[in-house]
């Protein structure tokens, strides 16, 4: 049974787990090699279980434990073409470490099948992650994105468990301390998801037959897990939570049980 763990979420660093002890895939490594092999250790996950790394964008909250991680274990990255290009011309990837372009079609990381979906962010290339795991089971993964295309909506709708991105509170971000060109980057269609954005697509999602909710990616400026939560639940209000569906907000650090889909 493959399980979920958002192992990082934050804009200090990003990374999750899907899979089980005996294999599975990491999305992004936005931490140390050893704050990433300490986190899949605390939930009895050996280094030697991950199949590949899966980059979503080149932003260094997502690659910053790249390098060290493929030195040291030798494990292959996959990512859209224009960010392996760059990955590897500014040496943030160990050499030999093998390379698979997204674009050459569906990758198969052990029994993992692993789809991505282009998203609007501000870098060159950014997607999302469609991952079919051994029984059938879908897990979609999608932060760092100002807005939901069609496209992220299609595959959104396809999963068994789904990562959003619930990134900011609107009037936390209107009223705090960031420059205001950076408010502007940040609540753009190429910036971060809002938790009002958010929680218009967990209703639509639940209403098509999604019922496992992971939100991530909060911003710890303009935002907190309560604001965020109560965002979601107040979205889902048609529904009880535990029946219907299952909602968990993740923490900068993760938590240590899985989400089972």
């Amino acid at each position: 049974m493959a399980r979920f763990y958002p192992l990082f979420s934050s804009s200090k660093g990003n990374s999750a787990y899907i899979g089980n002890e005996d294999s599975g895939i990491l999305i992004d490594a936005g931490v140390s090699c050893k704050r990433l092999a300490d986190a899949l250790s605390e939930r009895g996950i050996p280094m030697s279980a991950v199949r590949g790394v899966f980059i979503t964008h080149i932003h260094s909250d997502h690659i910053a434990g790249l390098k060290t991680l493929t030195k040291k274990y030798r494990i292959p990255v996959y990512a859209q073409r224009v960010n392996l290009e760059i990955l590897s011309s500014e040496d943030k990837i160990a050499v030999g470490t093998e390379l698979f372009c997204m674009e050459d079609g569906a990758a198969a990381a052990g029994d993992y099948a692993v789809e991505h979906f282009e998203t609007l962010h501000d870098v060159p290339a950014s997607c999302g992650y469609k991952v079919t795991c051994p029984d059938g089971k879908v897990a979609v993964t999608c932060t760092d994105l100002g807005k939901v295309t069609d496209t992220v909506r299609e595959n959104l709708v396809s999963a068994d468990m789904v990562l959003l991105e619930s990134n900011y509170d609107v009037k936390m971000l209107r009223s705090g301390s960031y420059p205001y060109q950076l408010k502007q980057r940040i609540a753009s269609s190429v910036g971060h998801l809002s938790n009002d954005d958010c929680a218009v697509q967990l209703k639509d999602l639940a209403a098509s037959g999604v019922c496992r909710f992971v939100l991530g990616h909060l911003s710890q400026e303009n935002n907190t897990p309560a604001v965020c939560e109560q965002s979601a639940l107040s979205a889902l209000s048609g529904l009880v939570r535990g029946r219907d569906y299952t909602l968990d907000v993740a923490p900068p650090c993760g938590f240590s049980k899985a989400v089972i889909f």
